[in-house]
């Protein structure tokens, strides 16, 4: 997703209602979503729908669906097709993850898919839109958060959101905010990848954190100060959105700027993703590592 092992007979034999109906079904997709097969994912996902067992598996078939929409609609932007194209597909995508809430309403990734193609519909279509789409953006990604405080993802893409969009009476951006969101993230991600539950980090998500520091651009000692004020808010502040808003008052910060923090951020991913052979890293591993070695040239 821009700014959330391929299987060789998948592509030979058609889907058959054992290959459809198999618990593995998800993860083969998640293989081919990991390789940038992003078309192939999706038809595998959707040929595969009508042999789920019950509708929390539906769901997960589903919200899939959506997200490898979204990717293919990346892939359309950057291919320079059409914009009507473009929209055409996010709003394909947006309708996949309409089916997943309806088989299972407790899904959360399936809120968290259709708010990201709902932003992504936003930014193609212009700046207008995308205000007017920031507010069902955000209801979404708070029911995302009320059904699974430790959805690191949602955290990711509000921070985003807050970063981008104007402050009052226009909207609700807050950089201040968006900083906090940013750390909550990643700092969530880090947890749940040495514990196994997660198999990668969202490389991302320190680029994006990264963007979000440059443009708060704090001194050391504003950085303190503000810490201290969040402190005093942050233990009453309830779980979600008003928690994460504050999150940078549980975090020990190093005695930096926020731009200097930024570049070591944005440095330590290129580090670290660079340690991964070239024929090794994923589709989307690639993509966070150009991104950012492009913003430590821009700065």
């Amino acid at each position: 997703m821009r700014r959330l092992t391929i299987i060789p007979f998948l592509l030979l034999f058609p889907l058959g209602a054992l290959l459809a109906a198999s618990p593995g079904v998800a993860g083969q997709a998640d293989a081919l979503h990991d390789r940038g097969s992003f078309q192939e994912a999706k038809k595998l996902l959707l040929d595969s729908v009508a042999q789920a067992a019950d509708g929390k598996e539906k769901a997960e078939l589903y919200w899939r669906a959506a997200r490898e929409t979204l990717e293919l609609g990346d892939l359309a932007e950057d291919a320079g097709q059409p914009k009507d194209a473009i929209l055409k597909l996010f709003e394909e995508g947006e309708g996949y993850a309409v089916k997943a809430i309806e088989a299972d309403p407790q899904n959360d990734l399936a809120y968290y898919w259709k708010s990201s193609n709902i932003g992504r519909w936003g930014q193609v279509k212009g700046i207008l839109n995308s205000l007017f789409k920031a507010g069902p953006m955000k209801d979404l990604l708070v029911k995302v958060l009320s059904l699974n405080t430790q959805r690191s993802d949602a955290y990711y893409v509000l921070g985003q959101l807050y970063r981008e969009l104007p402050g009052w009476p226009l909207s609700f951006g807050n950089v201040d905010a968006a900083v906090s969101l940013g750390r909550k993230a990643i700092d969530l991600r880090m947890a749940q990848f040495k514990a196994g539950s997660e198999k990668d980090l969202i490389w991302n998500a320190y680029s994006e954190l990264a963007k979000t520091l440059y443009k708060r651009n704090w001194a050391p000692a504003a950085r303190a100060k503000e810490q201290a004020a969040k402190k005093a808010k942050y233990g009453d502040a309830r779980q979600g959105l008003d928690e994460g808003s504050l999150y940078e008052a549980a975090v020990t910060l190093p005695n930096v700027s926020d731009r200097e923090e930024a570049k070591s951020l944005a440095q330590w991913v290129v580090s670290e993703l660079e340690k991964i052979p070239s024929g090794s890293r994923t589709a989307g591993q690639e993509k966070d590592l150009k991104k950012a070695k492009d913003l430590l040239k821009a700065w």
